[in-house]
């Protein structure tokens, strides 16, 4: 049954017997045994497309929550052990096939030889299976059923299930149709994504996003697409969209005011910058803006506090402009008596790095004789 007349086209991979050639004709079993091989890694290769080689290439290519290449749409328990179970049988014959006859010699039947064509043709059958196409509609209709789960766990459960090469689809679909759905919920879906996504869907994501902020003028609307937009990805963004962005964010915060009993009224969308500014390009005008907003009245010293004051470090940089933040945090605080500030500040200043507490501990001592046991206890704070 197993013999060297059976292996044709007929009966196997057409490339595997183009690989193979006339090495089982001559008999050279071992030697057609790694051709098989080395054409069964070039496929991995292609279809993961990417390098390696051995068991480690097949865990690349197969492996994982979102393999590079699934054989099938990992839908249900039973397709994700398929998954599985395929990616260690092919594991499994690199280590117990291939390697061996990689690091000694040895002497394979004719019978043995064609038994492991079989093996192969049968991995090749898998490889080059035509697989049903991810239902990329289907899969948004879940990101926005009445019933999604806004939370980190639920979104990283969701979206593990999304082939990786499908992920920026899945992306694109969603974002157009985010006027569905509470931007505060399936943000989480959108975070979850990025963790997933390789380098170049990323870039794409970040495109898409900044074609909208391109033309958008609502608070409303720019304040979700920050929601949807990595923080880390803001450098990536169309420079003309970073520089109007930047602008009315800057703009916003130097009116920005915040009432101790009624909140905020004014400078929404400037607390973005909390999360954003510390990528900003124009980060040092950002800076700016907040500590002006130091100088002025406890409407805007309270406004800093309530959104900026564990940022204010990654925010403000150099020791000129450390300087004068100290000094304006000093006068809110000792001089201006801002009641947010007083509070946040002493939690926040244990963490600021060493050069700004050195000022502000300066601009304390200066302030002291105004309310000496609120100053002694931020000193306190600060050694």
């Amino acid at each position: 049954m197993f013999t060297k007349n059976n292996f044709t086209k007929d009966n196997f991979d057409n490339g595997l017997v183009d690989a193979v050639g006339n090495r089982i004709t001559n008999s050279a079993y071992t030697d057609a045994i790694l051709s098989g091989t080395r054409y069964l890694t070039q496929i991995l290769r292609e279809k993961g497309s990417c390098e390696g080689d051995g068991a480690q290439l097949v865990g690349l290519v197969l492996g994982g929550t979102t393999p590079k290449f699934p054989i099938n749409s990992l839908q249900g328990a039973s397709e994700k052990d398929e998954q599985k179970g395929i990616e260690q049988l092919i594991r499994g014959f690199y280590v117990g096939i291939r390697n061996p006859r990689t690091h000694e010699i040895t002497e394979d039947t004719e019978e043995f030889c064609i038994r492991v064509m079989i093996l192969i043709d049968t991995m090749l059958c898998y490889l080059n299976r035509e697989t049903e196409d991810f239902d990329v509609a289907g899969f948004v209709d879940r990101i926005y059923d009445p019933h999604f789960v806004a939370s980190k766990e639920y979104a990283e459960t969701l979206i593990s299930q999304v082939p990786e090469h499908k992920i920026i689809d899945v992306f694109t679909a969603a974002f157009n149709r985010k006027s569905e759905g509470r931007i505060k919920d399936i943000q989480f879906a959108f975070k979850a994504m990025y963790q997933l996504m390789p380098t170049d869907s990323v870039d794409t994501a970040i495109q898409v996003i900044g074609d909208e902020l391109r033309t958008a003028t609502e608070t409303t609307d720019i304040t979700n697409l920050f929601r949807l937009l990595k923080p880390k990805a803001w450098q990536m963004l169309q420079d003309d969209v970073k520089q109007r962005i930047e602008n009315l964010v800057i703009e916003n915060c130097s009116i920005g005011h915040y009432d101790l009993y009624s909140g905020i009224d004014r400078g929404s969308l400037g607390t973005w910058g909390n999360t954003f500014g510390k990528y900003f390009t124009r980060r040092d005008d950002f800076a700016d803006a907040l500590i002006s907003r130091l100088e002025s009245s406890w409407y805007t010293q309270n406004y800093v506090a309530e959104y900026f004051i564990y940022s204010l470090p990654s925010i403000v940089k150099g020791d000129e402009k450390r300087e004068q933040l100290s000094e304006n945090l000093a006068y809110a605080v000792l001089s201006n008596n801002a009641k947010i500030v007083r509070s946040k500040l002493l939690d926040a200043c244990e963490n600021y790095p060493k050069n700004l507490k050195e000022f502000l501990r300066v601009s304390v001592q200066e302030r002291r004789h105004n309310d000496t046991d609120y100053a002694d206890k931020l000193l306190e704070a600060l050694s």
